[in-house]
């Protein structure tokens, strides 16, 4: 088989239609391209066909990571997850599902970019959330996400990363009091109670702050 054009794709210039034998073959990103040498006129073996037509999946799949990426950062597991819901979408279009191994090698290769990174990924997502949540919760969310317990460790036992939870609850205790300021003694303590254990706080920061609250009226 003979490349007899390379050109690139109108909706995305980053991608490339491979022509063989005058025929339309396949799309290819740059990577692809430039690391297979496609350029018309090369000759390709049937047996490194094969080869080809798998890194050109895992290219059209990096395509969908981009765009992923440009929302915000994702965790090994979110985007496993996600690939997994496009390939049972597919499925039940009576389209090809896409393998485990070609989704595999696309972890592989955004790993490599540094777009995959649960440490880095765990360390956004706690900074982000500690302004809002307590520990407990965010430890859960990040167990959700598929974050190994080691990394979900590390990083919130950084406490320069993590702002003061009882300062947070705090606050956070100071904006509901507009509608609790009505409420007596007994009930507006087990509301603040439930809602600071709903945000993830541990006890001895919901019990800290809860007095203090009390001691104010």
């Amino acid at each position: 088989m003979k490349i007899t054009s390379v050109e690139p794709q109108k909706k995305n210039m980053h991608r490339f239609n491979i022509f063989l034998d005058g025929q339309f073959a396949f799309g290819a990103d740059e990577d692809l391209v430039v690391e297979r040498r496609l350029v018309a006129g090369k000759e390709i073996a049937p047996e490194d066909m094969e080869k080809i037509l798998f890194d050109a999946e895992v290219g059209k799949l990096m395509e969908k990571v981009y765009g992923q990426f440009n929302i915000r950062m994702r965790s090994e597991k979110e985007v496993k997850d996600y690939f997994r819901r496009v390939s049972f979408k597919r499925k039940i279009k009576d389209g090809e599902e896409i393998s485990d191994m070609v989704i595999e090698a696309t972890i592989d290769r955004a790993k490599n970019k540094g777009l995959i990174n649960d440490s880095e990924f765990a360390k956004a997502w706690m900074e982000a959330r500690s302004k809002k949540y307590g520990v407990n919760r965010i430890r859960q969310e990040l167990y959700q996400k598929g974050i190994d317990r080691e990394i979900i460790d590390r990083i919130l036992n950084n406490e320069s990363r993590i702002m003061d939870g009882t300062e947070v609850a705090e606050k956070l205790i100071e904006k509901k009091m507009r509608s609790w300021k009505n409420l007596e003694q007994v009930k507006l303590k087990k509301k603040a109670y439930d809602y600071l254990i709903r945000r993830g706080f541990e006890f001895s920061i919901i019990k800290t702050v809860v007095e203090k609250l009390l001691e104010k009226r």
